[in-house]
């Protein structure tokens, strides 16, 4: 359990120093910040189908390129509460736009690190440790958010096992 805290308070140290933009960069006026929140609907091979929340805030580094913080909970109840499992799983995503079509919508890909940390002791493997995801996404410009859906697949590696995980989202993104 020492060693999930520790890949936890690591993952959290990251997303905090990503989160801090540089004097220069608020001195110039040309930070865009996004905050996303969303619904997370995961499959995962230990503990079956999972409901959850997650949020995201990302910052453009350029046109084509994204760095983003991500934090959710998702909870595997489906079984009832007696063998209701959490789990919190931040991640960081670099983002890449693909080039688009239409002018009010886009398909991006995001891969990253993070970590899978259990908040119970009625999961099946009780596995916990940094997990590497890759996945794709489409955005929606509305009036004045966009609309987002992605499936963001992630291999946990545990201490005794690797797990994968098929999680699939949707959501809003505030700061166009």
């Amino acid at each position: 359990m020492k060693r999930s805290r520790n890949v936890t308070l690591f993952v959290l140290l990251i997303l905090l120093a990503l989160c801090i933009p540089s004097q220069a960069t608020r001195a110039q006026g040309s930070i865009k910040t996004r905050f996303g929140i969303g619904m997370n609907m995961a499959m995962s091979v230990d503990n079956g189908f999972g409901l959850g929340f997650r949020g995201r805030v990302s910052s453009p580094i350029n046109s084509d390129f994204s760095l983003a913080i991500g934090m959710g909970f998702t909870g595997f109840v489906l079984r009832g509460r007696d063998d209701a499992s959490f789990v919190f799983d931040p991640q960081v995503s670099g983002i890449i736009n693909l080039p688009s079509t239409t002018p009010d919508a886009e398909i991006y890909l995001l891969a990253g690190l993070g970590a899978y940390v259990p908040l119970s002791q009625n999961t099946s493997s009780n596995e916990s440790g940094p997990s590497i995801h890759f996945g794709i996404g489409r955005v929606q410009l509305l009036q004045e958010s966009s609309f987002f859906y992605e499936i963001n697949p992630a291999v946990i590696v545990g201490q005794t096992a690797v797990q994968f995980i098929l999680p699939f989202r949707v959501g809003l993104i505030f700061g166009n």
